[in-house]
């Protein structure tokens, strides 16, 4: 493993960005949103997918200068919908994000459905940045079928991860970011690569055994989380993003990381803001917040363990990471060194 400080790796993937024509705000939505989970430990949805990000945009599935367009409906003031125009995932996410807490400020709540997006990385990257501006951020996203419904074989919902954040007083933070099925997929495929073994009821073979039980199997599809409830969130927020906007159910999406890498995808977003201040007084809220957050890490653990926050593992490997730099294997590390400074990749071509 080789620590990259965030700065450099920030660098070379503007470059990278620039080159291909995305404009300079949109590579900072990007850049901004895969650093920083990478600097919070979330390695599955960092700075790992850039790679194939461009992928993306050299093959026409994603356009650097994306066409977006609001749609106009009459009667629905604190909702609108964005036809993202096969943009990148975090740009589309960006643009609905700040649009969601502008209507909330207007109206309380601010909802924005998108439609024609492609994979939008970390969900968290929304929700953290919608609490930095005093509200309570959701996000939610649909993604291509690798999970099989409950006591199933075959993959029919995606991973379709949910977020929620919002500040306490100071710095005090709760996030919660984590994909309906039992684990990410890219978590998965980070264990191939490294030829980790798979845990207990992570994935299940197309028998229905458990991907971990012997050797190493071929998997048929994911869990969902928890059993028949991750299936429950995981058709919810199918519901919240395909359904709303108008797109491809899960199973009807191509996946993300198999090529052609020229057709859009056509992926869903839904984002929801909700101002503090139209609920009540922002201090008393943020204060009650944090001394939720101060008894929950109060409780008593389990020998050799502690209680924590959703967020407060992220927070504390942000902290180090910033200091230390973002681990990358060596092949990883050797790719964003053959980026060079003008942002080309040279081992693609």
């Amino acid at each position: 493993m080789t620590a990259i400080p965030a700065e450099e790796l920030a660098h070379r993937m503007t470059a990278a960005l620039l080159e291909r024509g995305v404009p300079e705000e949109h590579a900072g939505y990007v850049v901004d949103g895969l650093i920083e989970a990478s600097l919070r430990g979330v390695d599955t949805h960092g700075v790992r997918l850039f790679r194939t990000y461009l992928d993306e945009l050299d093959g026409g599935r994603s356009r650097a200068r994306p066409e977006m367009r609001w749609d106009e409906r009459p009667g629905a003031a604190a909702a609108r919908g964005l036809d993202a125009g096969h943009a990148l995932g975090l740009v589309a996410g960006r643009v609905a994000a700040a649009e969601a807490v502008r209507l909330a400020r207007e109206f309380g709540v601010g909802a924005v459905s998108v439609r024609n997006s492609n994979h939008f990385g970390p969900a968290s990257c929304y929700t953290l940045e919608m609490a930095r501006q005093g509200a309570i951020g959701f996000a939610f996203t649909n993604s291509d079928a690798l999970v099989a419904p409950f006591n199933g074989l075959a993959p029919l919902f995606g991973t379709n991860p949910l977020s929620m954040a919002v500040h306490g007083e100071g710095d005090d933070l709760f996030c919660a970011d984590l994909a309906t099925s039992q684990v990410s997929y890219s978590r998965v495929k980070a264990h191939r690569e490294r030829g980790a073994p798979l845990a207990p009821g992570w994935a299940v073979t197309a028998d229905g055994r458990d991907a971990a039980a012997e050797g190493d199997p071929e998997v048929a599809a994911l869990q969902p989380l928890g059993g028949h409830k991750g299936q429950c969130l995981g058709m919810a927020v199918e519901i919240l993003c395909a359904l709303l906007a108008g797109m491809p159910f899960d199973h009807e999406l191509t996946h993300l990381y198999i090529e052609p890498f020229d057709e859009p995808r056509r992926v869903a977003h839904l984002f929801l803001a909700l101002d503090l201040a139209a609920f009540g007084e922002t201090a008393a809220f943020r204060a009650r917040l944090s001394a939720l957050l101060a008894r929950v890490r109060a409780q008593p653990a389990v020998p050799g363990e502690r209680v924590v926050a959703p967020g407060d593992l992220e927070s504390e490997t942000a902290a180090a990471r910033r200091a230390a730099g973002i681990p990358l294997t060596d092949s990883e590390s050797a790719w964003f060194d053959s980026l060079g400074r003008d942002g080309r990749d040279g081992m693609l071509g």
